[in-house]
């Protein structure tokens, strides 16, 4: 409906917005990879990009060691989760959604709600902004394919990534085999929490801004993304490249309805009917 929409300026929009939810979808797609859920994901995201913004602020940080900062936060996030999961036998879907409210709280006590403005910080939006070699891409976008490119080698050609398969197929048949699950469980989260902090840190860089809140439906978008792409929510069957097709056909989708400037609360209606379609195709195609 709308001219503008395959237009090339357009698309490649599309594309940068599409990272940070490619990124998470990495994340989700491993675990459920091996039968886990991560549903803390958007609030990683959104404390990681508000620890960079407030260090570097606030407190005078360099850029760069801000930003290490706000992906460690990730990274104890994530590992938080796997130990959890892997050692205290907790629900993953139950402790990641207590720690997604955890973490909500502590953002905004921090930023009272209020996004944090970066507009005196040149080095802070380079990542996110900045263009290559004259083209219309961001770093940004090249760190998400650079990611896409390591995880998939990491899944098909190591011995690590075959683990993670027999794990998800059949828990009991990887331990009878010698393969440590609990440590296969907490790598799993412990990558999932370093992807999401890196997609909120790359927002935040493309924004300008340290937003309070930006990944709320990280999770679920990211998982539908995946089982679009054809990764199985029992476990042990995933697609890394067709789920990064079903994260640019949700940031697309989005992308045209507002330039058809459809009211927010039909687009997610819309949304969830087409993804729901979506998913029942290739529910069939899996049958």
């Amino acid at each position: 409906l709308s001219p503008y929409f395959l237009q090339a300026n357009n698309l490649v929009t599309i594309l940068t917005a599409a990272v940070p939810l490619g990124l998470v979808a990495i994340s989700e797609s491993i675990c459920l990879l091996t039968g886990q859920f991560d549903m803390s994901v958007g609030m990683v995201a959104s404390l990681a990009g508000i620890i960079w913004t407030k260090l570097l602020a606030v407190y005078g940080v360099p850029t760069y060691l801000a930003f290490a900062l706000g992906l460690l936060c990730g990274v104890i996030s994530g590992l938080l989760a796997g130990v959890s999961v892997a050692r205290l036998k907790m629900p993953a879907w139950m402790v990641t959604y207590a720690l997604y409210q955890i973490l909500q709280g502590i953002i905004l006590i921090i930023t009272n709600g209020e996004a944090i403005r970066m507009t005196r910080y040149p080095d802070f939006k380079f990542l996110g902004q900045q263009k290559i070699l004259g083209t219309p891409f961001t770093w940004a976008i090249v760190i998400l394919v650079a990611l896409y490119i390591a995880v998939g080698f990491m899944l098909h050609r190591t011995r690590l990534g075959r683990d993670l398969y027999i794990v998800g197929g059949n828990v009991e048949a990887a331990r009878n085999i010698g393969i440590n699950v609990g440590k296969c469980q907490i790598f799993v989260f412990t990558i999932s929490g370093t992807l999401a902090a890196l997609a909120g840190l790359l927002f935040a860089s493309r924004s300008g801004s340290g937003q309070p809140i930006i990944g709320e439906m990280y999770a679920m978008q990211a998982i539908a993304a995946s089982v679009v792409g054809g990764t199985s929510m029992a476990g042990g069957k995933t697609n890394l490249g067709m789920s990064l097709v079903g994260v640019l056909f949700i940031t697309a989708l989005q992308n045209g309805l507002n330039m058809i400037a459809m009211p927010t609360f039909y687009q997610h209606i819309a949304t969830g009917v087409l993804l729901v379609l979506a998913i029942l195709v290739q529910t069939q195609r899996d049958k």
